[in-house]
């Protein structure tokens, strides 16, 4: 026996449902008559129809429903001044119905092109991010072979060109990650993988990542961790990728010799909270709203540093995938502090 696809038994059932709400309306429409307008309900189900089976089907009921109406017109009104109004009805309510099914057919088609046009830009981010990962993690391990090759003759010049060099490896990379995360948000291909986590491991990992920076800015980081072990319930990727862009970011607007301070705390029974705090130079208030919705950036914050201003909002997406929220308390001039709550497990 043929499988019936769940496409098929999705149009049938919408096609079974409009003619059985089509019936619906035509009976409370011979019931009411005139003291009630019923004709606009007959949108419902050919809408329906449109997003289901297309331009075709929909006319084709169109057609039907203001056929029906010009029936239920013609046997309970009495047009004693001019026999042509069921007529003229009829045709005004045949040219509403197939100019909504018409609209509603073109929405789709903009919705549809749309979504490809995102899954294609997903994809295009995707593959160029996967070159540019697989170029610099060469370039890298060439630059790390050079520095081991020269060893003691190493010169404090030579030694500054390198340190650039792993600088601009960690910004680079960095870059790759959030746009990688946010292709695969986008396109709905990234899920989650939780598991008993120590929250701990994961932020020194980030910050050994993140040294190059630190070091060049003189940066002084401060580590307020709980004497326990705290093990966290969560995806230890995606949350790598926050704190690396949170403390990637701090880094950025804060001042040579400034600090950052790394806080873990228990603020439940059953919640940890991390935060990320700088004293740099913090967001205006009018600001706060916008920093989280993709390509935005601060006036004083693109003056301080180079980015893209996605790194926040696919913070908060992949927190959000956790049943979390990124938050963010600022002031202009005075820093900020951004932080998240995780289950314990």
């Amino acid at each position: 026996m043929k499988k019936i696809s769940a496409k098929n038994l999705r149009k049938s059932f919408s096609l079974l449902i409009s003619v059985f709400t089509i019936a619906v309306i035509a009976y409370f429409d011979l019931k009411t008559g005139e003291r009630i307008a019923f004709s606009s309900l007959y949108l419902l189900p050919l809408i329906y129809l449109t997003w289901e089976w297309g331009i075709k089907t929909s006319v084709i009921f169109a057609v039907l429903c203001s056929f029906l109406r010009f029936s239920l017109d013609k046997s309970t009104i009495i047009f004693t001044d001019n026999y042509g109004i069921p007529y003229f009805n009829f045709i005004i309510k045949l040219s509403a119905f197939t100019s909504v099914s018409y609209l509603v057919y073109l929405l789709k088609k903009l919705i549809l092109r749309e979504k490809a046009l995102s899954r294609l830009n997903s994809e295009m981010i995707s593959a160029i991010s996967h070159e540019f990962n697989n170029l610099l993690t060469g370039i890298h391990l060439s630059s790390t072979l050079l520095r081991d090759e020269e060893g003691e003759k190493l010169t404090r010049e030579r030694e500054k060109l390198y340190r650039i060099l792993d600088q601009n490896y960690t910004v680079m990379m960095q870059n790759i990650k959030v746009f990688l995360n946010k292709a695969r948000l986008e396109s709905g291909k990234l899920k989650l993988s939780l598991e008993e986590t120590e929250i701990r491991r994961i932020i020194n990992h980030t910050l050994e990542m993140l040294a190059p920076l630190t070091f060049e800015k003189n940066l002084t980081m401060i580590k307020n961790f709980p004497d326990s072990i705290l093990l966290i319930s969560c995806d230890p990727d995606a949350i790598s990728m926050v704190l690396s862009n949170l403390i990637s970011n701090a880094i950025k607007y804060s001042p040579n010799g400034g600090e950052i301070i790394l806080s873990i705390s228990e603020v439940s029974e059953k919640e940890v909270e991390i935060s990320v705090k700088d004293n740099g130079i913090g967001i205006a208030r009018n600001d706060l709203g916008k920093i989280f919705s993709g390509f935005y950036r601060t006036a004083e914050g693109s003056k301080q540093a180079k980015g893209f201003g996605i790194g926040l909002k696919v913070s908060k997406e992949l927190l959000a995938l956790h049943g979390s929220n990124l938050e963010v308390d600022s002031e202009k001039g005075k820093g900020s502090r951004f932080y998240f709550k995780l289950p314990k497990h």
